[in-house]
Protein backbone atom coordinates (compact mmCIF):
# COMPACT_ATOMS: atom_id res chain seq x y z
CA UNK A 1 0.00 0.00 0.00
CA UNK A 2 2.93 2.27 0.97
CA UNK A 3 4.63 1.99 -2.25
CA UNK A 4 1.44 2.52 -4.10
CA UNK A 5 0.99 6.29 -2.64
CA UNK A 6 4.99 6.94 -3.81
CA UNK A 7 4.80 9.49 -6.40
CA UNK A 8 7.73 9.53 -9.01
CA UNK A 9 9.88 11.95 -7.45
CA UNK A 10 9.41 9.89 -4.16
CA UNK A 11 10.07 6.59 -6.31
CA UNK A 12 13.15 7.98 -7.74
CA UNK A 13 14.65 9.70 -4.25
CA UNK A 14 13.99 5.80 -3.05
CA UNK A 15 16.30 4.25 -5.76
CA UNK A 16 19.16 7.15 -4.98
CA UNK A 17 18.95 5.87 -1.16
CA UNK A 18 18.72 2.33 -2.08
CA UNK A 19 21.66 2.44 -4.38
CA UNK A 20 23.80 4.34 -1.62
CA UNK A 21 23.36 1.53 0.86
CA UNK A 22 26.04 -1.69 0.49
CA UNK A 23 24.72 -5.32 0.88
CA UNK A 24 22.04 -7.72 -1.07
CA UNK A 25 19.36 -5.21 -1.46
CA UNK A 26 16.49 -8.07 -1.65
CA UNK A 27 13.81 -5.75 -0.44
CA UNK A 28 14.26 -4.20 -3.97
CA UNK A 29 13.22 -6.89 -6.08
CA UNK A 30 10.01 -6.35 -3.62
CA UNK A 31 9.59 -3.07 -4.22
CA UNK A 32 10.27 -3.52 -8.40
CA UNK A 33 7.49 -6.33 -8.18
CA UNK A 34 4.96 -3.59 -6.17
CA UNK A 35 5.71 -1.07 -8.47
CA UNK A 36 5.01 -2.84 -11.63
CA UNK A 37 1.53 -4.03 -10.07
CA UNK A 38 1.51 -7.78 -9.63
CA UNK A 39 -1.17 -8.60 -7.76
CA UNK A 40 -1.27 -9.27 -4.05
CA UNK A 41 -2.12 -13.19 -5.34
CA UNK A 42 0.78 -13.04 -6.83
CA UNK A 43 3.59 -11.37 -4.86
CA UNK A 44 4.31 -14.08 -2.45
CA UNK A 45 4.90 -16.36 -5.85
CA UNK A 46 6.79 -14.15 -7.75
CA UNK A 47 9.18 -12.88 -5.14
CA UNK A 48 10.12 -16.61 -4.30
CA UNK A 49 11.14 -17.56 -7.39
CA UNK A 50 13.52 -14.26 -8.16
CA UNK A 51 15.05 -14.45 -4.60
CA UNK A 52 14.65 -18.52 -3.83
CA UNK A 53 15.24 -19.02 -0.24
CA UNK A 54 14.72 -15.31 0.95
CA UNK A 55 12.44 -14.79 3.45
CA UNK A 56 9.39 -13.08 1.88
CA UNK A 57 8.82 -11.21 6.02
CA UNK A 58 12.02 -10.19 6.30
CA UNK A 59 11.78 -8.31 2.65
CA UNK A 60 8.73 -6.84 3.47
CA UNK A 61 9.76 -5.00 7.12
CA UNK A 62 12.92 -3.70 5.51
CA UNK A 63 11.59 -2.81 2.61
CA UNK A 64 8.61 -0.33 5.46
CA UNK A 65 11.58 0.65 7.23
CA UNK A 66 13.65 1.58 4.89
CA UNK A 67 10.76 3.90 2.57
CA UNK A 68 9.81 5.48 6.02
CA UNK A 69 13.33 6.35 6.30
CA UNK A 70 13.86 7.94 2.75
CA UNK A 71 10.05 9.69 2.92
CA UNK A 72 11.31 11.25 6.05
CA UNK A 73 14.32 12.50 4.68
CA UNK A 74 12.73 13.98 1.43
CA UNK A 75 10.37 15.59 4.10
CA UNK A 76 13.36 17.35 5.76
CA UNK A 77 14.11 19.02 2.76
CA UNK A 78 10.47 20.01 1.49
CA UNK A 79 8.72 20.26 4.85
CA UNK A 80 9.46 23.79 6.59
CA UNK A 81 8.13 22.45 9.99
CA UNK A 82 10.43 19.43 9.92
CA UNK A 83 13.57 22.43 8.80
CA UNK A 84 12.35 24.66 11.90
CA UNK A 85 12.48 21.59 14.12
CA UNK A 86 15.74 20.54 13.25
CA UNK A 87 17.43 23.88 13.96
CA UNK A 88 15.84 24.37 17.19
CA UNK A 89 17.48 20.38 17.64
CA UNK A 90 20.73 21.68 16.50
CA UNK A 91 20.77 24.30 18.84
CA UNK A 92 19.78 22.17 21.96
CA UNK A 93 23.06 19.97 20.76
CA UNK A 94 24.84 22.83 21.23
CA UNK A 95 24.11 24.78 23.64
CA UNK A 96 24.32 21.13 25.77
CA UNK A 97 27.93 21.31 24.46
CA UNK A 98 28.22 25.00 25.83
CA UNK A 99 28.82 26.09 22.31
CA UNK A 100 26.51 29.05 22.87
CA UNK A 101 27.16 31.71 20.38
CA UNK A 102 26.61 28.76 17.55
CA UNK A 103 23.03 27.75 19.35
CA UNK A 104 21.62 30.85 19.22
CA UNK A 105 22.62 31.38 15.53
CA UNK A 106 20.52 28.29 14.92
CA UNK A 107 18.23 29.31 16.92
CA UNK A 108 17.68 32.68 14.85
CA UNK A 109 17.87 30.73 11.86
CA UNK A 110 14.63 28.62 13.21
CA UNK A 111 12.86 32.10 14.36
CA UNK A 112 13.10 33.57 10.85
CA UNK A 113 11.50 30.66 9.15
CA UNK A 114 8.75 30.33 11.84
CA UNK A 115 8.04 34.25 11.69
CA UNK A 116 8.31 33.85 7.56
CA UNK A 117 6.10 31.17 7.08
CA UNK A 118 3.76 32.60 10.46
CA UNK A 119 4.52 28.80 12.34
CA UNK A 120 3.24 30.89 15.78
CA UNK A 121 3.19 27.51 17.76
CA UNK A 122 6.69 27.28 16.39
CA UNK A 123 7.74 30.57 17.07
CA UNK A 124 6.58 30.77 20.70
CA UNK A 125 8.73 27.47 21.48
CA UNK A 126 11.61 29.47 20.17
CA UNK A 127 11.35 32.66 21.43
CA UNK A 128 10.39 30.84 24.92
CA UNK A 129 13.73 28.21 23.91
CA UNK A 130 15.87 31.17 23.79
CA UNK A 131 14.75 32.85 27.44
CA UNK A 132 15.41 29.86 28.72
CA UNK A 133 19.29 29.75 27.66
CA UNK A 134 19.48 33.12 28.70
CA UNK A 135 18.17 32.48 31.71
CA UNK A 136 21.04 29.53 32.03
CA UNK A 137 23.50 32.01 31.49
CA UNK A 138 21.88 34.88 34.09
CA UNK A 139 21.28 36.49 31.20
CA UNK A 140 24.78 38.08 30.90
CA UNK A 141 24.13 38.52 27.25
CA UNK A 142 21.52 41.53 27.19
CA UNK A 143 19.75 44.27 29.32
CA UNK A 144 16.79 44.13 31.37
CA UNK A 145 15.13 46.58 28.37
CA UNK A 146 16.06 43.71 26.20
CA UNK A 147 14.46 41.02 28.07
CA UNK A 148 11.44 42.87 28.53
CA UNK A 149 11.08 43.15 24.93
CA UNK A 150 11.82 39.64 24.15
CA UNK A 151 8.92 38.83 26.95
CA UNK A 152 6.97 41.11 24.99
CA UNK A 153 6.99 39.30 21.74
CA UNK A 154 5.94 36.18 23.59
CA UNK A 155 2.66 37.82 24.64
CA UNK A 156 2.32 39.34 20.79
CA UNK A 157 2.71 35.28 19.44
CA UNK A 158 0.44 33.91 22.61
CA UNK A 159 -2.34 36.78 21.40
CA UNK A 160 -2.20 36.39 17.86
CA UNK A 161 -1.94 32.22 18.81
CA UNK A 162 -5.59 33.09 20.90
CA UNK A 163 -7.01 35.32 18.42
CA UNK A 164 -6.55 32.62 15.20
CA UNK A 165 -7.63 30.05 17.65
CA UNK A 166 -10.82 31.45 18.01
CA UNK A 167 -10.95 31.66 14.19
CA UNK A 168 -10.82 28.21 13.99
CA UNK A 169 -13.26 27.29 16.49
CA UNK A 170 -15.59 29.39 14.83
CA UNK A 171 -14.97 27.84 11.25
CA UNK A 172 -15.17 24.43 12.39
CA UNK A 173 -18.13 25.03 14.15
CA UNK A 174 -19.88 26.57 11.01
CA UNK A 175 -18.39 23.70 9.17
CA UNK A 176 -19.86 20.81 11.60
CA UNK A 177 -23.29 22.50 12.11
CA UNK A 178 -23.26 22.20 7.95
CA UNK A 179 -22.22 18.85 7.73
CA UNK A 180 -24.72 17.34 9.94
CA UNK A 181 -27.46 19.76 9.24
CA UNK A 182 -27.14 20.11 6.06
CA UNK A 183 -27.42 22.97 3.85
CA UNK A 184 -29.29 25.75 4.95
CA UNK A 185 -32.77 25.62 3.54
CA UNK A 186 -35.05 28.78 4.81
CA UNK A 187 -34.88 32.04 6.47
CA UNK A 188 -34.94 30.82 10.02
CA UNK A 189 -32.10 28.22 10.21
CA UNK A 190 -29.96 31.14 7.97
CA UNK A 191 -30.87 33.24 11.39
CA UNK A 192 -29.97 30.14 13.30
CA UNK A 193 -26.29 31.04 12.23
CA UNK A 194 -26.40 34.55 13.00
CA UNK A 195 -24.62 34.10 16.56
CA UNK A 196 -21.25 32.64 14.62
CA UNK A 197 -21.58 34.84 12.05
CA UNK A 198 -21.75 38.22 14.36
CA UNK A 199 -19.16 36.91 16.56
CA UNK A 200 -17.07 36.35 13.42
CA UNK A 201 -17.66 40.00 12.41
CA UNK A 202 -16.76 41.10 15.98
CA UNK A 203 -13.59 39.28 16.14
CA UNK A 204 -11.87 40.59 12.75
CA UNK A 205 -13.48 44.02 13.72
CA UNK A 206 -10.96 43.40 17.09
CA UNK A 207 -7.79 42.00 15.24
CA UNK A 208 -5.35 44.12 15.37
CA UNK A 209 -2.84 41.52 13.60
CA UNK A 210 -4.22 40.82 10.27
CA UNK A 211 -1.77 38.03 9.36
CA UNK A 212 -2.22 35.30 6.34
CA UNK A 213 -3.86 32.81 8.57
CA UNK A 214 -6.43 35.20 10.10
CA UNK A 215 -7.62 36.54 6.57
CA UNK A 216 -7.78 33.06 5.40
CA UNK A 217 -9.68 31.71 8.18
CA UNK A 218 -12.13 34.95 8.02
CA UNK A 219 -12.33 34.86 4.14
CA UNK A 220 -13.37 31.00 4.09
CA UNK A 221 -15.96 31.61 6.92
CA UNK A 222 -17.75 34.36 5.02
CA UNK A 223 -17.48 32.44 1.74
CA UNK A 224 -18.82 29.28 2.91
CA UNK A 225 -21.78 30.61 4.83
CA UNK A 226 -22.78 32.58 1.81
CA UNK A 227 -22.44 29.69 0.00
CA UNK A 228 -24.51 27.72 1.89
CA UNK A 229 -27.01 29.98 2.26
CA UNK A 230 -27.41 30.41 -1.25
CA UNK A 231 -26.25 33.82 -2.11
CA UNK A 232 -23.86 32.71 -4.84
CA UNK A 233 -22.23 35.93 -5.87
CA UNK A 234 -21.25 37.23 -2.24
CA UNK A 235 -19.33 33.48 -2.00
CA UNK A 236 -17.32 34.35 -5.59
CA UNK A 237 -16.61 37.63 -4.32
CA UNK A 238 -15.12 36.12 -1.04
CA UNK A 239 -13.52 32.80 -2.73
CA UNK A 240 -12.19 35.39 -5.54
CA UNK A 241 -10.05 37.77 -2.12
CA UNK A 242 -9.37 34.07 -1.13
CA UNK A 243 -7.87 33.39 -4.26
CA UNK A 244 -5.95 36.51 -4.32
CA UNK A 245 -4.23 36.08 -0.66
CA UNK A 246 -2.82 32.80 -1.73
CA UNK A 247 -1.34 33.85 -5.18
CA UNK A 248 -0.18 37.02 -2.86
CA UNK A 249 1.22 34.13 0.12
CA UNK A 250 2.49 31.08 -2.33
CA UNK A 251 5.04 30.11 0.52
CA UNK A 252 2.09 29.79 3.07
CA UNK A 253 -0.11 27.01 1.40
CA UNK A 254 -0.34 24.24 3.12
CA UNK A 255 1.41 20.75 1.04
CA UNK A 256 -0.89 19.04 0.40
CA UNK A 257 -2.67 22.37 -0.26
CA UNK A 258 -6.38 21.49 1.77
CA UNK A 259 -7.55 24.81 1.68
CA UNK A 260 -6.77 25.96 -1.53
CA UNK A 261 -8.26 23.26 -2.87
CA UNK A 262 -11.42 23.82 -0.92
CA UNK A 263 -11.00 27.39 -2.21
CA UNK A 264 -11.43 26.44 -5.90
CA UNK A 265 -14.30 23.80 -5.42
CA UNK A 266 -16.60 26.13 -3.58
CA UNK A 267 -15.48 29.30 -6.73
CA UNK A 268 -16.53 26.49 -9.24
CA UNK A 269 -19.55 25.42 -7.56
CA UNK A 270 -20.75 29.16 -7.33
CA UNK A 271 -19.85 30.16 -11.25
CA UNK A 272 -21.62 26.69 -12.07
CA UNK A 273 -24.73 27.62 -10.10
CA UNK A 274 -24.77 30.96 -11.43
CA UNK A 275 -24.46 29.71 -14.96
CA UNK A 276 -21.01 31.58 -15.46
CA UNK A 277 -19.17 28.83 -17.05
CA UNK A 278 -16.95 30.58 -19.18
CA UNK A 279 -15.28 31.50 -15.79
CA UNK A 280 -14.94 28.11 -15.40
CA UNK A 281 -11.39 26.89 -16.99
CA UNK A 282 -9.48 30.10 -15.62
CA UNK A 283 -9.71 28.01 -12.11
CA UNK A 284 -9.47 24.50 -13.71
CA UNK A 285 -5.94 25.87 -15.04
CA UNK A 286 -4.78 26.42 -11.26
CA UNK A 287 -6.39 23.17 -10.26
CA UNK A 288 -4.46 20.98 -12.72
CA UNK A 289 -1.25 23.32 -11.39
CA UNK A 290 -2.45 21.69 -7.82
CA UNK A 291 -2.44 18.67 -9.10
CA UNK A 292 0.82 18.38 -11.33
CA UNK A 293 2.81 19.65 -8.32
CA UNK A 294 0.85 17.94 -4.96
CA UNK A 295 2.74 15.59 -3.14
CA UNK A 296 0.36 12.86 -1.76
CA UNK A 297 -0.69 10.90 -3.51
CA UNK A 298 -4.39 10.65 -1.96
CA UNK A 299 -4.60 14.33 -2.25
CA UNK A 300 -3.96 14.35 -5.91
CA UNK A 301 -6.54 11.64 -7.00
CA UNK A 302 -9.30 13.60 -5.16
CA UNK A 303 -8.01 16.80 -6.61
CA UNK A 304 -8.21 15.29 -10.27
CA UNK A 305 -11.86 13.99 -9.44
CA UNK A 306 -13.36 17.56 -8.96
CA UNK A 307 -10.81 18.23 -12.03
CA UNK A 308 -12.76 15.78 -14.25
CA UNK A 309 -16.68 17.07 -12.23
CA UNK A 310 -16.13 20.73 -13.61
CA UNK A 311 -14.80 19.25 -16.76
CA UNK A 312 -17.96 17.08 -16.76
CA UNK A 313 -20.82 19.44 -16.16
CA UNK A 314 -20.80 21.76 -19.16
CA UNK A 315 -21.34 18.85 -20.77
CA UNK A 316 -23.51 16.79 -18.52
CA UNK A 317 -25.59 20.49 -17.77
CA UNK A 318 -25.78 20.94 -21.94
CA UNK A 319 -27.06 17.46 -22.18
CA UNK A 320 -24.52 16.66 -24.23
CA UNK A 321 -24.22 13.12 -23.18
CA UNK A 322 -21.91 11.53 -25.87
CA UNK A 323 -19.31 14.23 -24.37
CA UNK A 324 -19.74 13.09 -21.17
CA UNK A 325 -18.84 9.29 -22.34
CA UNK A 326 -15.88 10.27 -24.12
CA UNK A 327 -14.34 12.68 -21.19
CA UNK A 328 -15.26 9.27 -18.69
CA UNK A 329 -13.06 6.91 -20.98
CA UNK A 330 -10.18 9.70 -20.76
CA UNK A 331 -9.99 9.48 -17.15
CA UNK A 332 -10.29 5.70 -16.88
CA UNK A 333 -6.59 5.08 -15.67
CA UNK A 334 -6.38 8.38 -13.67
CA UNK A 335 -9.54 8.71 -12.06
CA UNK A 336 -12.02 5.23 -12.27
CA UNK A 337 -8.80 3.11 -11.54
CA UNK A 338 -8.03 5.19 -8.54
CA UNK A 339 -11.40 5.54 -6.79
CA UNK A 340 -10.23 3.48 -4.17
CA UNK A 341 -8.42 6.45 -2.74
CA UNK A 342 -11.75 9.30 -2.75
CA UNK A 343 -12.70 10.67 -0.03
CA UNK A 344 -16.19 8.90 0.78
CA UNK A 345 -18.05 12.34 -0.65
CA UNK A 346 -15.60 12.55 -3.44
CA UNK A 347 -16.53 9.20 -4.26
CA UNK A 348 -20.12 9.14 -3.82
CA UNK A 349 -20.05 12.44 -6.49
CA UNK A 350 -17.69 10.67 -9.18
CA UNK A 351 -20.98 7.46 -9.10
CA UNK A 352 -23.92 9.77 -8.87
CA UNK A 353 -22.64 11.70 -11.77
CA UNK A 354 -21.42 8.33 -13.45
CA UNK A 355 -25.01 7.23 -13.01
CA UNK A 356 -26.61 10.02 -14.44
CA UNK A 357 -24.56 10.44 -17.79
CA UNK A 358 -25.44 6.65 -18.27
CA UNK A 359 -28.99 7.71 -17.78
CA UNK A 360 -28.94 10.67 -20.07
CA UNK A 361 -27.74 7.21 -22.65
CA UNK A 362 -30.27 5.21 -21.49
CA UNK A 363 -27.67 2.67 -20.38
CA UNK A 364 -29.95 2.02 -17.23
CA UNK A 365 -28.14 -1.08 -16.36
CA UNK A 366 -24.78 0.27 -16.17
CA UNK A 367 -26.38 3.72 -14.13
CA UNK A 368 -27.91 1.14 -11.74
CA UNK A 369 -24.79 -0.31 -10.74
CA UNK A 370 -23.36 3.13 -10.32
CA UNK A 371 -25.91 4.40 -8.47
CA UNK A 372 -26.61 1.17 -5.96
CA UNK A 373 -22.41 1.85 -5.10
CA UNK A 374 -23.06 5.22 -4.38
CA UNK A 375 -26.16 4.56 -1.78
CA UNK A 376 -23.62 2.06 0.04
CA UNK A 377 -22.28 4.90 2.43
CA UNK A 378 -24.15 6.24 4.69
CA UNK A 379 -21.75 8.49 6.62
CA UNK A 380 -23.14 11.85 4.33
CA UNK A 381 -26.89 10.97 4.27
CA UNK A 382 -27.45 14.11 5.58
CA UNK A 383 -26.12 15.95 2.78
CA UNK A 384 -28.11 17.10 -0.71
CA UNK A 385 -25.54 14.67 -2.07
CA UNK A 386 -27.13 11.96 -0.30
CA UNK A 387 -30.55 13.09 -1.06
CA UNK A 388 -30.23 13.35 -4.50
CA UNK A 389 -28.28 10.11 -4.79
CA UNK A 390 -31.79 8.06 -2.95
CA UNK A 391 -34.09 10.03 -6.14
CA UNK A 392 -31.10 9.41 -8.51
CA UNK A 393 -31.57 5.39 -7.99
CA UNK A 394 -35.44 5.82 -7.50
CA UNK A 395 -35.04 7.19 -11.49
CA UNK A 396 -32.92 4.36 -12.74
CA UNK A 397 -35.52 1.88 -11.29
CA UNK A 398 -38.62 3.49 -12.64
CA UNK A 399 -36.38 3.46 -15.80
CA UNK A 400 -36.02 -0.62 -15.95
CA UNK A 401 -40.13 -0.75 -14.56
CA UNK A 402 -39.40 -2.07 -11.04
CA UNK A 403 -42.25 0.10 -9.71
CA UNK A 404 -42.87 -2.44 -6.76
CA UNK A 405 -39.25 -0.87 -5.72
CA UNK A 406 -40.33 2.11 -6.04
CA UNK A 407 -43.49 2.45 -4.38
CA UNK A 408 -42.17 0.51 -0.87
CA UNK A 409 -38.69 2.84 -1.52
CA UNK A 410 -40.74 5.97 -1.86
CA UNK A 411 -42.63 5.55 1.22
CA UNK A 412 -39.49 4.87 3.32
CA UNK A 413 -38.24 8.33 1.89
CA UNK A 414 -41.48 9.57 2.76
CA UNK A 415 -41.22 8.28 6.01
CA UNK A 416 -37.81 9.96 6.49
CA UNK A 417 -38.76 13.28 5.30
CA UNK A 418 -41.77 13.40 7.71
CA UNK A 419 -39.86 13.42 10.58
CA UNK A 420 -39.57 16.87 12.43
CA UNK A 421 -35.81 16.76 12.77
CA UNK A 422 -35.94 16.35 9.12
CA UNK A 423 -35.40 19.40 7.26
CA UNK A 424 -36.50 18.65 3.68
CA UNK A 425 -36.66 20.39 0.27
CA UNK A 426 -39.62 20.65 -1.92
CA UNK A 427 -37.99 19.32 -5.17
CA UNK A 428 -37.80 15.88 -3.14
CA UNK A 429 -41.55 16.20 -2.74
CA UNK A 430 -42.04 16.68 -6.21
CA UNK A 431 -40.11 13.69 -7.55
CA UNK A 432 -41.22 11.26 -4.90
CA UNK A 433 -44.72 12.23 -6.18
CA UNK A 434 -44.31 11.64 -9.70
CA UNK A 435 -42.36 8.66 -9.53
CA UNK A 436 -45.80 6.89 -8.36
CA UNK A 437 -48.04 8.01 -10.88
CA UNK A 438 -50.00 5.26 -12.23
CA UNK A 439 -51.37 6.92 -15.07
CA UNK A 440 -49.83 9.45 -17.47
CA UNK A 441 -51.78 11.29 -20.07
CA UNK A 442 -51.59 9.35 -23.21
CA UNK A 443 -52.16 12.13 -25.90
CA UNK A 444 -49.84 14.79 -26.83
CA UNK A 445 -52.20 17.36 -25.92
CA UNK A 446 -53.11 16.05 -22.52
CA UNK A 447 -49.86 15.54 -21.97
CA UNK A 448 -48.43 19.22 -22.30
CA UNK A 449 -51.59 20.53 -20.53
CA UNK A 450 -50.79 18.10 -17.55
CA UNK A 451 -46.73 19.83 -17.76
CA UNK A 452 -48.58 23.24 -17.87
CA UNK A 453 -50.16 22.56 -14.74
CA UNK A 454 -47.17 21.19 -12.92
CA UNK A 455 -44.83 24.19 -14.41
CA UNK A 456 -45.81 26.85 -11.58
CA UNK A 457 -44.82 24.66 -9.20
CA UNK A 458 -41.34 23.23 -11.00
CA UNK A 459 -40.42 27.28 -11.39
CA UNK A 460 -41.24 27.94 -8.23
CA UNK A 461 -38.06 25.77 -7.26
CA UNK A 462 -36.06 27.17 -9.39
CA UNK A 463 -36.73 30.81 -8.02
CA UNK A 464 -36.03 29.24 -4.32
CA UNK A 465 -32.26 29.86 -4.01
CA UNK A 466 -32.60 27.31 -0.91
CA UNK A 467 -34.46 24.71 -3.48
CA UNK A 468 -31.43 25.56 -5.73
CA UNK A 469 -28.70 24.10 -3.65
CA UNK A 470 -30.15 20.19 -4.39
CA UNK A 471 -30.92 21.65 -7.94
CA UNK A 472 -27.78 22.72 -9.30
CA UNK A 473 -26.45 18.58 -7.98
CA UNK A 474 -28.20 17.55 -11.18
CA UNK A 475 -31.47 18.79 -12.87
CA UNK A 476 -33.92 16.36 -11.76
CA UNK A 477 -36.86 18.18 -13.00
CA UNK A 478 -35.94 18.21 -16.83
CA UNK A 479 -36.07 14.10 -16.03
CA UNK A 480 -39.92 14.87 -15.62
CA UNK A 481 -40.66 17.06 -18.32
CA UNK A 482 -38.65 14.18 -20.21
CA UNK A 483 -41.26 11.76 -19.35
CA UNK A 484 -44.04 13.56 -19.26
CA UNK A 485 -43.95 15.55 -22.81
CA UNK A 486 -42.19 12.19 -24.48
CA UNK A 487 -38.73 14.12 -25.40
CA UNK A 488 -34.90 13.06 -25.19
CA UNK A 489 -33.44 14.45 -21.86
CA UNK A 490 -30.89 16.05 -23.83
CA UNK A 491 -33.23 18.12 -25.66
CA UNK A 492 -34.90 19.14 -22.16
CA UNK A 493 -31.59 20.21 -20.61
CA UNK A 494 -30.33 22.32 -23.95
CA UNK A 495 -33.57 23.97 -23.73
CA UNK A 496 -33.19 24.66 -19.55
CA UNK A 497 -29.19 25.53 -20.40
CA UNK A 498 -30.72 27.97 -22.93
CA UNK A 499 -32.92 29.47 -20.64
CA UNK A 500 -30.51 29.89 -18.05
CA UNK A 501 -28.00 31.60 -20.34
CA UNK A 502 -30.99 34.17 -21.34
CA UNK A 503 -31.30 35.29 -17.66
CA UNK A 504 -28.04 35.81 -17.21
CA UNK A 505 -28.03 38.20 -20.17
Amino acid sequence: MLVNTLTKAEKRYFHLCANLQNGDKVYLTLFNLIDANTSPEQLYTRFCQIQDGKSFETAVKHLYRVLLECLVRLREKQDVQTRIFNYISKAGVLFEREIFDEAFIELDKAKKLAITYENDSLLLLIRRTELKYLSALDFKTISEKQLVNKQMKINEVLKYARTLNQHTQLYDILKHRLINKGYIRSDKQKEDLNDLVLSELHLIANNSYQGFEAQKLHLLFQATYYLNSGNYKSAIRYYQELINLFNDNQHLILNPPIYYLSVLEGVLGSLRVCGQYDEIPYFLDKLKKLISDASSFEFQVNAICLLFQYELFPYLDNGDFLDCTKLMAYYQKSLYDKEAWLSPVRKSELLLYTALVHIGNQNYKAAKKYISNAIIDHNIKYQPLMRTIRLVRLIVYYEMHEYEFVYHESRSINRSLSSPKEHTFKTEHIILWFLNQQHLPVLRKDREAFWEKLLPEVQALYDDKYENQLLHLCDLTAWIEAKILKENLSDVLKRHMHMKELLQK
